[in-house]
Formats: structure tokens, C-alpha cells, sequence
């Protein structure tokens, strides 16, 4: 069940206060269980960007807007990078 982007919102919030009470080396642990959490569900979040590019092309997006957004395996792994770099 997808979460409307009000409870989103208020998510977003309180996580934020909770992030902010941890210290530099929790946050860096974080980051980097995030980035190898992008590694393990590539398949996953690949095949859930499939189902919003087909979404966005019944929307009639942009072909320059699909490319943007669609994510394989080479830029699945380039989020992981990056987040790693903020590190």
C-alpha cells in the first residue's frame, strides 16, 4: 500500500529529528547500510521504476523526462556510489 505524500511528509519529519540527534559516525553507518541496501534490492527498485516509466508513458511524459528517470542497473549502482561519497 503506497503511503500519501502527507503521512510521507510527516515521516519525513520526524525522521529528520531523529537523524539530527546522531552523531557523524551513526550517520556515516546509515549512509552506508543505504547504499548497500540500493546494491541488494537493484532488482527491486528496477523493476518498480518499470512500472512508473510504463505509468508515465500512459501519461504521455517527455521522452527526454523517461530517459531522466529510468534507472538500471548502471545508475542503480551510481546511487549507491554516491551515497557512499557523501560519506
Amino acid at each position: 500500500e503506497s503511503m500519501d505524500m502527507v503521512a510521507m511528509g510527516k515521516a519525513a519529519r520526524l525522521a529528520s529529528r531523529s537523524l539530527a540527534t546522531l552523531t557523524t559516525d551513526q550517520k556515516n553507518a546509515a549512509l552506508a547500510l543505504i547504499a548497500q541496501e540500493i546494491e541488494a534490492q537493484a532488482e527491486t527498485i528496477i523493476a518498480a521504476n518499470a512500472e512508473d516509466l510504463a505509468d508515465g508513458r500512459a501519461k504521455g511524459l517527455s521522452d527526454a523526462l523517461m530517459d531522466r528517470l529510468m534507472l538500471n542497473e548502471k545508475r542503480v549502482q551510481a546511487l549507491a556510489e554516491d551515497t557512499r561519497k557523501v560519506i
